[in-house]
């Protein structure tokens, strides 16, 4: 076989260089957009959850009257959610009078046939969690919606997201987060709802 040398001027060279990038320009782009400031403000999905302390409540009567960071995760997983767990359990250091400020953290599973009012506890203690970091789980046929909501991940095999997403105290979303954010971020988004 022989290689035939192929001459491109300079234009040619360059609009082709542009076009193999236009696709990654496109991601970077997309996900640029997926985080920060949320206009207008979004409500969530009233669903049904339960609580790790075994009490019922709504996502909504949740989220109402306090500042949170909420993280979607999965007591199971052994990869990403030991990390998010330990990104609070630094904001939790961060925010020391966190209870006075009317801030909470909530960290929401997508798994709600294993993760149980007990496992949920189970997990919080695992990272020290104090009042105020509450783990809940919705109905099984509502994960979508978690999911919906809080961003399903960057890629279709993620089961979540890893954003923390920031809610007024009027329970309106208002800030997403990139993926896996500093636990320093989180706390000054709460300082600031």
């Amino acid at each position: 076989m022989t290689i035939v040398p192929v001459r491109v001027g300079r234009r040619g060279f360059l609009g082709s260089v542009a076009a193999s990038c236009l696709p990654l320009l496109w991601t970077a782009r997309s996900f640029a957009q997926d985080h920060g400031r949320i206009r207008p403000p979004v409500a969530p999905p009233n669903l049904p959850l339960i609580r790790n302390d075994g009490t019922a409540t709504t996502l909504g009567a949740l989220l109402d009257h306090r500042a949170t960071a909420l993280q979607v995760m999965f007591t199971a997983c052994t990869t990403t959610c030991p990390i998010q767990g330990a990104i609070f359990e630094r904001v939790q250091k961060l925010l020391p009078d966190q209870i006075a400020r009317g801030v909470q953290l909530v960290s929401l599973s997508v798994d709600p046939r294993r993760d149980t009012a007990p496992t949920l506890a189970s997990w919080l203690r695992r990272f020290h969690a104090r009042s105020g970091w509450i783990a809940a789980a919705p109905r099984e046929q509502d994960v979508e919606q978690v999911r919906e909501f809080t961003g399903k991940g960057r890629s279709a095999s993620d089961n979540h997201s890893t954003q923390v997403q920031i809610l007024n105290r009027e329970g309106l979303l208002v800030w997403r987060t990139g993926e896996l954010p500093e636990a320093e971020e989180i706390a000054a988004l709460l300082r600031r709802v």
